[in-house]
């Protein structure tokens, strides 16, 4: 179940759980002995930080993973370790990288696996081709499309197209017979299911077109691009992969509450038995073991209660941490990713305009002017997904900034910290304090009626101190319903999941002030 959930974690770049779940899987392995359990985490922990580039790290378990492995002599588990030490040493461009290549296919030789034969032959690919051993690199790209058709993996069969693809345009400028092996990938994908594959498909079709001087069909197909991009934008493909993130979170806290409270039920179980067999022995004592009872079940009642409780803050932090997770994948895929393809489409367009006519010139500046307002867009849907101030200069300059830019005639805020100017914090940090503290000036300015408010960050021992003030009508803080509509809710579950702690003081007609400390 562990090695379930660090799986799910990975498949939603959040590594950081993912790591920390299977550390807690390994100790559960070695306590009851369970080696091939513990082969596949430690090889899973090394892949992760390779991944991140934590390579000492990954090395660590890496080599650890083999060393079992070896021990118990299985060639599964020998494949998996040796193919994980392969992506190690091919990451830091080591030396050794030949050598677990081969024991990879060593390991691999003779398995029905396909998808094991198939990483295998893949290998030796990306090692000629990185070597630019074009002849060689394509001998493996069509092995491992042979072995591809035989798994009717469709995904497999989209890889071994794509790197055979790419032998034929670096290798041999076989730019006509590349294009026919990309329209055969797209065509696996009808329903645009894999918008990675599909989009570097049609990037490199508009390439390969280009450099065969179609330029017609290098157009058309940079149009494709684009309109792929733009349904990308309007969330068509990113909406179900935060429905899947948020429901999972959802699915988690329920299911960590369902244990618990399995946990309370059973241990309620034994003390009936307990109590049972007390009033058959001790038949005289019966008063006082009903009281006792009667205590155990308010004690019991009363941690259900708590738990019910925590589960809330649970479901709610795991909502807004989806969310966050998901602002700041759309914020980087948008400024890394799109933008600069956009950046990259505009200077294909260049490569062919001298051999234009005039009126294609025109057409061609009206393409670029449409390109240049996508790529406005695009650069301003991440700055408000994610402030650019924020990022650059550190928390500090961004909420200085959110004082000054709510400021008004009506409503003045004033900022002030004691921290030096130039000190940050980590970044995931810096973004959940951020979207706080802006929460809470929001509330200042829809339902306080203040004049002025204020702001004020502070150092306290390894705490940060963030009071927000306002002269407003403030509100009975034990009128609960009222605080859930100021959104206070979400934004205590936020602080409780930062292992912090919020202190609201609040009477009618005299104002508010929100303490929020947190750990640095």
């Amino acid at each position: 179940m562990k090695l379930e959930q660090a799986l799910l974690y990975e498949q939603f770049s959040d590594i950081e759980n993912a790591i920390k779940i299977l550390y807690e899987s390994r100790k559960v392995a070695e306590k009851h002995n369970l080696k091939e359990k513990l082969i596949l985490i430690h090889w899973k922990i090394g892949n992760l930080f390779t991944t991140t580039f934590a390579f000492d790290k990954a090395a660590k378990h890496l080599y650890q993973s083999r060393k079992l492995a070896e021990r118990i002599n299985d060639k599964g588990l020998l494949s998996k370790a040796n193919q994980g030490l392969y992506r190690y040493h091919s990451n830091i461009e080591s030396d050794s990288v030949k050598y677990y290549l081969e024991k990879v296919a060593f390991y691999t030789r003779g398995t029905t696996d396909y998808t094991e034969k198939f990483k295998a032959n893949n290998n030796f690919f990306d090692y000629h081709f990185s070597r630019k051993e074009y002849p060689l690199a394509k001998s493996y790209s069509l092995k491992s499309m042979q072995i591809a058709e035989e798994s009717k993996n469709k995904q497999l069969i989209a890889i071994a197209k794509n790197n055979y693809a790419v032998c034929l345009i670096e290798g041999e400028k076989n730019y006509t017979e590349a294009i026919k092996n990309y329209k055969e990938v797209l065509a696996l994908y009808p329903n645009n299911g894999d918008h990675k594959n599909i989009s570097q498909c049609l990037l490199n079709i508009a390439y390969a077109y280009e450099k065969i001087g179609d330029y017609k069909s290098a157009l058309e197909y940079s149009n494709k691009y684009m309109e792929f991009v733009e349904l990308i934008l309007n969330g068509k493909v990113e909406e179900a992969t935060q429905e899947i993130e948020t429901k999972y979170q959802l699915d988690k806290a329920a299911n960590e509450y369902k244990e618990k409270e399995s946990a309370i039920l059973d241990k309620q179980k034994r003390n009936q038995k307990i109590t049972l067999l007390l009033v058959f022995l001790l038949l005289l004592s019966g008063v006082i073991f009903y009281f006792y009872y009667q205590n155990l079940l308010l004690k019991q009642k009363n941690r259900m209660k708590d738990i019910d409780s925590n589960l809330q803050y649970n479901i709610i932090s795991a909502t807004l941490d989806g969310q966050d997770q998901e602002r700041n994948k759309i914020s980087q895929v948008l400024h890394d990713y799109v933008s600069a393809t956009l950046s990259s489409v505009g200077l294909h367009l260049s490569a062919f305009e001298s051999s234009l006519t005039a009126e294609q010139r025109t057409d061609l500046k009206k393409t670029r002017l449409l390109l240049k307002q996508a790529h406005d867009k695009v650069r301003d849907l991440s700055h408000e997904l994610v402030p650019p101030l924020l990022v650059k200069f550190g928390l500090q300059f961004a909420l200085r900034d959110l004082c000054e830019n709510n400021s008004n005639s009506l409503l003045q805020f004033s900022y002030k910290s004691t921290l030096p100017e130039d000190k940050k914090f980590e970044q995931d940090f810096e973004i959940k304090i951020y979207y706080i503290v802006s929460e809470l000036i929001n509330n200042i300015i829809k339902h306080s009626r203040a004049s002025e408010a204020s702001l004020l960050i502070e150092e306290e021992d390894d705490n940060l101190l963030f009071t927000i003030k306002d002269n407003g009508i403030g509100f009975d803080i034990n009128n609960i319903r009222q605080s859930e509509g100021f959104g206070l809710t979400q934004i205590r579950a936020r602080v409780k999941n930062m292992q912090g702690a919020m202190t609201i003081k609040s009477k009618e007609g005299e104002g508010t002030t929100i303490v929020i400390q947190v750990k640095e």
